[in-house]
């Protein structure tokens, strides 16, 4: 199992990562925003 600190710098990572990505693809920073909100929740609701 990942420590806490581990699982949260790898999330941060990811997340740069997909932002970076939804930028390049001309998406606004509301919608990027939106949309990890989505993702934050399926995951809590996974945990």
């Amino acid at each position: 199992m990942l420590d806490a600190n581990k699982k949260r710098e790898m999330m941060e990572g990811i997340v740069n990562e997909i932002m970076q990505r939804m930028r390049d693809q001309g998406m606004s920073e509301e919608d990027i925003l939106k949309t990890i909100e989505k993702i934050s929740k399926q995951e809590n609701e996974e945990e």
